[in-house]
């Protein structure tokens, strides 16, 4: 299955909810990927992704 590229303004938007909270709880995550027409599983994996990238 091919990966599928987040376009500028839904790295945006999710880089402002990251700056908020590392780890957005359910309910935010299905609000965020409906607002950027993503997966929730989709959203959740940008945030675990995000957060290993800041422990390095």
């Amino acid at each position: 299955k091919r990966r599928n590229r987040l376009n500028p303004r839904q790295v945006t938007r999710l880089m402002e909810v990251f700056e908020q909270t590392a780890k957005p709880k359910a309910d935010i995550r299905h609000k965020l990927a409906e607002e950027l027409g993503m997966h929730p599983r989709a959203v959740q994996i940008w945030f675990q992704n995000r957060r290993q990238k800041l422990k390095k």
